[in-house]
C-alpha cells in the first residue's frame, strides 16, 4: 500500500531532539514518531540550523529533502513533482502565522486530502489565529493543533467516564511549570489547559493554582456530585472514585477509589497512527482547527493571568 509522506518545517526540541531524551516516552519528536510509523514516509525537511540537519543525516542516514527554509523545501518538491499529505510545522510559535499563511496558499487548489499539524499554539495571539481560519477556504485541508491530550489515552478515559461522576461540580488544575518555561510565555503550559476546559466544557468550575515550587508538578482534579476523577503522575494515571457510605462516620458518604489505569505513552505515536487511520479508512480527527480557536480563546479568557510573577 502507498504510504504517507510527511514533510516536517522546524527541527527543535520537538521537531527533532527530544528523540534523544531517553527519559522521555519515545518516540518523542515528530521525526521519530514519523521514522517508527511504516505507514508513514518523510520526504522533506527544513531548519536554518544546519547542526541539526547534519544531527538529522547522522542518526537516521535517510534520503531526504534537506533545506534551510520551508520556501526552498516547497520549490524543490515542485521541481522534482514530489506530492504529500501531512505537512508539520514545529517552528517556534512566533512564526506560525506566517508559516501557516505561505502552506495554505500553496496548498490551496489541492484536489486531495492535506493535513497540516502544527505545534501549539496556532499563533501568538487570538487575533492572528482568526485569521488564519479566514484564509482556509479548501475543505480538503484540514489544519490540526498539537493539543497533545487529545490523543492521550488516559486524557480520553477521563473524558469519557466524566458523565459517571455526575455534574461536575469543581475542577482544578495544580501545576508547578518547568525551569525553562518560567522564563517563557504563560502559553506554553496555560494553552493545554486552556484546551481542557474548552474540550472538557468546565471553564467556568475550574480553579487554576499555579505553585511556585523548585519542582515540576501537573495535577488535575474533577469533582462531580457523585464522585471523582484525577489525572495525576504527570498524566500517567488516572483514577476515579465514587461516592459510598462513609466507612468511618455514620450518616456521611466518602469517596472510594473504583477505577485506576496507568499508562506511560507517547502522545505523538498516537497522533500519526490518528492520522494514518484518517488517511487510510476516512477516521474523523480527534481535534481540528476550531479546537484551537476555542483553546486560543480560553486561554486569553480563564488562563492567563497578566502581570504573573515569576
Amino acid at each position: 500500500m502507498k504510504k504517507i509522506k510527511v514533510i516536517v518545517i522546524g527541527l527543535g526540541k520537538i521537531g527533532l531532539h527530544y528523540a534523544f531524551d531517553n527519559k522521555r516516552k519515545q518516540p518523542a519528536s515528530h521525526v521519530a514518531a514519523i521514522m517508527s510509523n511504516d505507514n508513514l514516509e518523510l520526504i522533506g525537511i527544513c531548519d536554518p540550523d544546519n547542526k541539526s540537519l547534519v544531527k538529522f543525516q547522522s542518526e537516521y542516514n535517510k534520503k531526504v529533502i534537506l533545506e534551510k527554509d520551508h520556501f526552498k523545501l516547497f520549490e524543490q518538491l515542485e521541481e522534482k513533482e514530489i506530492d504529500f499529505d501531512i505537512v508539520v510545522i514545529a517552528t517556534p510559535e512566533k512564526t506560525h502565522y506566517n508559516v501557516l499563511k505561505f502552506c495554505i496558499s500553496k496548498l490551496s487548489k489541492t484536489k486531495t486530502k492535506k493535513v497540516i499539524f502544527c505545534e501549539k499554539p496556532i499563533t501568538h495571539n487570538l487575533t492572528s489565529a482568526k485569521k488564519i481560519s479566514e484564509m482556509l477556504k479548501n475543505p480538503k485541508i484540514n489544519i490540526v493543533i498539537n493539543h497533545s491530550r487529545r490523543w492521550s489515552k488516559v486524557w480520553q478515559d477521563a473524558f469519557n467516564l466524566k458523565s459517571e461522576i455526575g455534574d461536575i461540580e469543581k475542577a482544578g488544575f495544580y501545576f508547578a511549570t518547568s525551569p525553562e518555561n518560567k522564563e517563557i510565555s504563560q502559553i506554553r503550559d496555560g494553552i493545554h489547559i486552556a484546551d481542557i476546559l474548552s474540550w472538557f466544557k468546565i471553564e467556568k468550575k475550574t480553579a487554576i493554582n499555579r505553585l511556585n515550587l523548585n519542582y515540576f508538578l501537573y495535577d488535575f482534579h474533577m469533582w462531580g456530585e457523585r464522585g471523582k476523577i484525577e489525572i495525576v503522575n504527570f498524566g500517567t494515571e488516572l483514577r476515579m472514585y465514587k461516592m459510598k457510605k462513609s466507612q468511618h462516620f455514620e450518616g456521611f458518604n466518602e469517596l472510594q477509589l473504583i477505577f485506576k489505569r496507568k499508562i506511560n505513552e507517547s502522545y505523538l505515536n498516537n497522533t500519526y497512527e490518528e492520522f494514518v487511520q484518517h488517511f487510510r479508512k476516512n477516521k474523523k480527527l480527534s481535534t481540528n482547527l476550531s479546537d484551537g480557536l476555542k483553546a486560543m480563546e480560553y486561554f486569553e479568557k480563564y488562563v492567563y493571568v497578566k502581570n504573573l510573577r515569576r
